[in-house]
């Protein structure tokens, strides 16, 4: 076989293994897209906008602010993501985690900035939901007890 001959050969292997990589790449997103679908549901289903809502109108008298980040719809351009800082106050994880994770933050000022944090995000084990870091059962009524729960030790009560 001659070196042109060769060359061909190794193009023709190149262009299907390209191939075979771009069907895996676009079956892995297409994965990606339905598991980010199925968060966002999730996040519907369990009402957590419209609990902390209630916390907020009931317990607050609408002061609080809620806001919902939600990982994957986050601008790389956008300079007030790029603060260097994760969230839990330390240097940013490089791993890609933190953007299938959809977090909702009902903040108020009680002498000093209050805040329950609310995320609801996919792992290697699967769908999680976390109050102020502490992992529980992603269920409403686990979600409402977990809601007093947190409010109580926000305000050490």
């Amino acid at each position: 076989m001659t070196w042109r001959e060769t060359l061909e050969g190794l193009k023709q292997d190149l262009t299907e293994v390209r191939a075979q990589r771009q069907r895996r790449a676009e079956e892995d997103e297409a994965g990606l897209r339905k598991e980010r679908e199925d968060l966002s549901r999730m996040v519907r289903d369990l009402g957590v906008d419209g609990l902390l809502a209630e916390m907020n109108a009931t317990l607050l008298d609408g002061k609080g602010e809620i806001e919902t980040i939600v990982g994957w719809e986050s601008s790389d351009d956008d300079p007030e993501m790029d603060t260097g800082i994760s969230m839990n106050g330390g240097e940013p994880d490089d791993e890609d985690d933190d953007t299938d994770v959809v977090t909702t933050i009902l903040s108020w000022d009680e002498g000093g900035e209050m805040e329950i944090a609310v995320d609801l995000g996919l792992s290697d084990n699967g769908i999680y939901l976390q109050i102020n870091e502490i992992e529980i059962r992603p269920e409403r009524e686990a979600l409402e007890q977990g809601l007093i729960e947190a409010f109580r030790d926000e305000l050490e009560l």
